[in-house]
């Protein structure tokens, strides 16, 4: 994960033209807040907290700790959350393995957003397992490569193939791809008999590419009510929200 250039997707990010981005930031923190409020840990770990940790809006919680790369996120973390009891780490996880492991007793560990964007996610999985206890939940959520949105695509002749990477994915670094299936099957490779899947799926039916959203929202052909309908749509659709998720204990 350390070849990746960290600041450079930072700053990226910041700058995202296609600010349909700032959308999805809000539905996969709904996703992730219904998970937190279902299963309700209270010693958390997240990995990567981005510009918006999900601890600015999860308080339910004993001990939390932020493992964060990327300086400007990290810097932003401290100004949100310095009065929160939250330790933060500047760092990869792989280098705080042996601390984490020895000093935290984790019942829930957030992988929010960057399974994919890892250069190694079998290392990466093996990372996070290596900090987990007996009853750790693990949430992962990841972009979705077989989407409504991908796959009307793909039939309508504006991509030859599903499952390659998209030029945002590639922009941002991203490294690989995953389906409902290949995640839930990745996962039970590595977990094999001693984990628990306790539920997956999608969140969020997108129509078009974020660049055509963004239009969409900016012609205002949508409204608040109509994307919660498409986050909604899900449970009827349930492999082909823009994002799918694995909830499971070790």
């Amino acid at each position: 994960m350390q070849n990746r250039d960290i600041e450079k997707y930072s700053q990226d990010y910041i700058n995202n033209e296609y600010n349909f981005e700032e959308i999805m930031v809000h539905y996969r923190r709904k996703k992730v807040l219904e998970t937190l409020n279902k299963y309700n840990p209270k010693n958390i770990l997240e990995i990567g907290c981005g510009m918006d940790s999900i601890f600015n809006y999860y308080k339910n919680f004993n001990k939390a700790i932020i493992i964060e790369p990327s300086d400007i996120f990290f810097n932003k973390a401290i100004r949100d959350l310095e009065n929160h009891n939250i330790e933060i780490f500047n760092d990869f996880l792989e280098n705080k393995v042996n601390l984490l492991k020895k000093n935290h007793n984790f019942d829930f560990i957030i992988c929010s957003s960057l399974l994919h964007e890892v250069n190694n996610p079998d290392s990466f999985l093996k990372d996070i397992l290596k900090v987990c206890n007996k009853g750790t939940i693990i949430h992962i959520n990841v972009p979705n490569s077989k989407s409504f949105h991908l796959l009307w695509a793909y039939k309508s002749g504006l991509i030859n193939k599903l499952g390659n990477l998209t030029n945002t994915a590639i922009k941002f670094q991203q490294n690989t791809t995953f389906d409902l299936n290949k995640l839930t099957q990745f996962v039970k490779n590595h977990i094999g008999g001693g984990c628990m899947i306790l539920d997956s799926g999608s969140y969020f039916v997108k129509p078009f590419n974020h660049a055509k959203m963004s239009l969409c929202l900016e012609n205002k052909i949508l409204d608040e009510k109509l994307l919660d309908g498409l986050y909604k749509l899900s449970d009827y659709m349930p492999e082909f929200g823009a994002e799918i998720f694995v909830n499971f204990k070790v």
